[in-house]
């Protein structure tokens, strides 16, 4: 028992410690991102940056589109600049 209150138990208090600060971190990754995004936008798309339009592509039209790219607008396409997301509306453009 004494080896359990001096070697086990702050061990098991150290890797919980460390367990929750990880989790904390990778949460805060995941909502501190600042990146763009494309995501649908009436029946179009929309270039966001901190969920602020900043372009609408009128000349795609959602109800168009096949249904899994639909899906993905929707949910939302991250983009790590404007170019790359020009780059990719270029293929639904035409």
């Amino acid at each position: 028992m004494r080896f359990f209150k001096k070697f086990i138990f702050p061990f098991i208090v150290a890797v919980a410690i460390f367990v929750i600060i990880f989790n904390t971190r990778q949460n805060q990754k995941k909502n501190d991102y600042d990146g763009y995004m494309l995501k649908a936008y009436k029946n179009s798309v929309a270039l966001y940056k901190n969920d602020i339009v900043i372009e609408v592509y009128n000349d795609i039209v959602l109800n168009t589109l096949p249904q899994k790219d639909i899906q993905s607008f929707n949910q939302g396409i991250s983009v790590f600049s404007k170019e790359e997301a020009e780059t990719l509306i270029e293929n639904y453009d035409g």
